[in-house]
Order: structure tokens, then sequence, then C-alpha cells
């Protein structure tokens, strides 16, 4: 079964009169960091291949702004893929089902859950939507495009038995030395 690893992720939302939507984004670590690019590397967090990572985004805007996630799991995420060397443009509709990669698995109000399965090295691109809740009737969806990185799709061995495979190998080695020892001794 896989494994989950969790990353939170910010975006910060302002008023900002120049966008079409009257709101400019970014991301930022919890501690504050501003990123240009969401990093997604199994080999660098030790994971095993079939493992995932599990990005939660948390909503943190000016006061008096009532933005929220739009809530379809369809319609808060979309998603284009490009390769290991080139960054797709960024998604402006959606297909009305969900990315089998990189999925939208819960939204509420100020908080977001993505899962990222990271089967291979690709630049990838998405929207993430939000609505105005103090609009009557239909919401226009808000439109946030940064860029994603997958940089590996993890390896084939489990993490965990690297260790103990590193201690059986080196006793390997230790026993070998010991008989070459002794058998030189011997022959002497």
């Amino acid at each position: 079964m896989a494994k989950r690893f969790p990353k939170h992720v910010n975006i910060i939302a302002h008023e900002d009169a120049s966008k079409p939507d009257g709101v400019a984004f970014h991301l930022e670590t919890p501690n504050g960091e501003k990123l240009e690019s969401i990093v997604f590397s199994k080999d660098d967090e030790l994971m095993a291949k079939k493992d995932e990572h599990e990005l939660h985004f948390s909503l943190v805007q000016e006061s008096g702004m009532t933005l929220e996630f739009a809530q379809s799991l369809t319609d808060v995420l979309w998603v284009a893929w490009g390769d290991k060397d080139h960054i797709p443009p960024c998604p402006t509709s959606g297909t009305g089902k969900a990315d089998p990669i990189f999925y939208a698995e819960k939204s509420v109000p100020k908080k977001l859950t993505v899962v990222n399965t990271n089967p291979s090295n690709s630049f990838f691109s998405f929207t993430i939507n939000f609505v105005d809740s103090s609009t009557q009737g239909v919401k226009k969806l808000i439109p946030y495009d940064p860029i994603g990185d997958n940089r590996n799709g993890g390896s084939s061995i489990d993490p965990k038995g690297i260790a103990s495979a590193s201690i059986s190998n080196t006793m390997i080695l230790v026993g070998v030395a010991l008989v070459l020892a002794v058998g030189y001794v011997l022959l002497r």
C-alpha cells in the first residue's frame, strides 16, 4: 500500500487592480518563504516508487477578501502535462474529470488537499480555481496558475530496506575478509 508524504503550501491572495480578476496570488512555505514552483522529488524525500505526495494548500488572504477554493473537485484543479524539458501552458479550462496523476482529493473553503503520484520526471502546469463567496448566483471561477515539477518516479527499492541491506552487505564483506585472512595465514 502506498504511503503518503505531506507537503504544506500557503497560497497568498491580495487585491491587485491590475489583474483581470482584481486578485494576485503567490506561493509560500508555512515559514513565509516565497516559492516559484512546487518541486516533487521522491528520491530527495526517501520515498518508494509507489508512495504519493499529499499536498495541503491553505488559502491566506487580506482582511476583507472573501475568496474560497472552488468546491467541485473537477473545477478546483485543472492540470496540463509537459515533459522533463518543457513547461506546458497553464490550463484555461477543465476536462470535467480528475487528472489520474495530480488530482484534488478534498476541497473546503480555505483548504485544498491534492495528491501527486509523481510517476515520472515531468514538468506540469496547473490551475487552482477560487470563487468569491460574497457573489450571488453562479460563481465565476478565479484562476491561479503555479508551476509543478515532478523530478522522478522514486525508487523501486523500499528506502527502509536500504539500511538492513547495507548491514547484510557489510556482514558479508567482513565474513569474506575474515575467510581470506585465515586462508592466507594457513597457506603460509
